[in-house]
């Protein structure tokens, strides 16, 4: 019972992760639109029937039914079709008409220079880079709170168990062969509790720079600190292969078959305990910079992903664990840490920090590309104006007024498609062939 309590509560946090961060999104296009002027009827976060709404001034807030997204709507977002242009008929035709028309009749009095269109290219950049700015900075905010706020697990200087003797490798059984050497921690006298807190009189408090200071069958001087009190031992490490470290991050290089790459290291015969450590500011910002990165290349491979995503799905085989997720994924992976009972209470918020860190990350990325009716697109959009305005100025021919992005209304119910059939290809898949942990 409690874990399926537990199970529920990881899916509601991470629900209302998700809400803010497109309530944060929205914010950044509400904020500067209100600020230039432009009339802004409605605020809304998801799609479909509204639950609830309040009105302050012109504009109405509200929540809807299907927590997917969110909008506002602008008064005059696409420009009058120009003088002599024939109004365009059928089912395409009716689109873009529908799309100059849009919240006409809430075009008031004094509202006829308030529209959206009507702004600078510079300004309407402005509003559109908002939404997914937001979601960076917020990303970025989260993943800086988890990493160096409330830290990372990683290796102690502090021992946790002596071991009797030094396996060869990291894949022989901790069972002591004939072949394998003595423990030196324990012909040295560390127990478990001891802290190293030096090296040759040196301070230490990295593991990795310790064994940089050590040599195979090289005697050294540490120090450790047992029951409040510095002791002095004399230790000659052994040789046995390792798994070699990224000395930048700090992470286990790999091969091309994803194992860990092994190399002759002095070995001490120790297991040292992990503790949570806050990370520099520095690696957070690299980490949310990495982030973002990933989840860039992900979009790039996205046709692949989903090939894949189908595949596995329809055959019963199982699923990529690092592939594409939906919201019901995110909610599943929420669930499953929230339930977990090898993981501490702060392990679990930490853990969901980074989950909505990283799904502003692709809220951004995602948001940026040049299609309507994403944010990209009009930012696009705003970029050819302002180019093909700039050529017009060099040859000195009259302005070409705003981009009729209006036109691109087939080209954008073709996009709404695409991502209407992904969302229901992931929602199916994290339904009938969740990603196993």
């Amino acid at each position: 019972m409690t874990e399926t309590l537990l199970y529920i509560l990881g899916i509601l946090a991470v629900a209302l992760g998700i809400g803010f961060s497109i309530g944060i999104h929205e914010l950044g296009h509400l904020i500067p639109a209100k600020a230039f002027g432009v009339k802004v009827p409605k605020y809304m976060i998801g799609f479909g029937p509204t639950l609830f709404s309040f009105k302050r001034g012109e504009t109405e807030y509200g929540v809807k039914l299907i927590p997917l997204g969110g909008f506002i709507t602008m008064i005059g977002m696409y420009p009058p079709a120009k003088p002599g242009k024939k109004r365009p008929k059928g089912f395409f035709g009716d689109m873009i008409n529908s799309a100059r028309e849009a919240h006409e009749d809430q075009v008031g009095p004094g509202d006829e220079n308030r529209k959206f269109y009507q702004l600078s290219v510079l300004k309407r950049i402005t509003i559109m880079f908002g939404g997914p700015l937001m979601n960076l900075v917020l990303g970025t905010v989260l993943m800086v709170v988890a990493l160096s706020g409330i830290g990372v697990v990683q290796r102690s200087m502090t021992v946790a168990e002596v071991s009797q003797c030094v396996p060869a490798t990291t894949a022989s059984n901790l069972t002591c062969g004939p072949n394998d050497p003595a423990s030196p921690a324990l012909a040295a006298g560390i127990k478990a509790g001891d802290k190293i807190v030096a090296i040759g009189g040196s301070p230490v408090t990295n593991w990795n720079l310790l064994l940089d200071d050590l040599r195979p069958n090289v005697a050294a001087n540490l120090t450790v600190l047992r029951e409040g009190k510095e002791l002095e031992l004399s230790i000659t490490p052994v040789e046995a292969l390792r798994p070699d470290v990224d000395p930048k991050s700090g992470s286990v290089i790999v091969d091309s078959e994803g194992k860990p790459v092994l190399v002759p290291k002095p070995v001490l015969g120790v297991i040292l305990a992990s503790e949570r450590q806050p990370v520099p500011l520095t690696a957070s910002l690299t980490a949310s910079a990495s982030g973002v990165a990933q989840v860039g290349a992900m979009i790039l491979t996205l046709p692949q992903q989903l090939t894949d995503v189908a595949l596995s799905t329809f055959t019963g085989e199982a699923r990529n664990p690092n592939g594409a997720v939906s919201v019901v994924g995110i909610g599943q992976i929420a669930g499953e840490v929230a339930s977990s009972e090898s993981a501490s209470l702060i392990d679990k918020a930490s853990t969901g920090l980074l989950i909505i860190a990283s799904l502003n990350f692709a809220l951004f990325a995602f948001n940026m590309l040049p299609l309507l009716p994403l944010d990209g697109g009009h930012l696009a959009g705003g970029v050819y104006e302002s180019i093909k305005r700039g050529a017009f100025r060099l040859l000195k021919k009259p302005d070409p007024g705003p981009a009729d992005t209006a036109l691109l209304m087939p080209a954008t119910w073709v996009v709404f498609i695409l991502l209407l059939g992904m969302s229901l290809l992931l929602i199916t898949a994290d339904l009938i062939n969740p990603i196993a942990f």
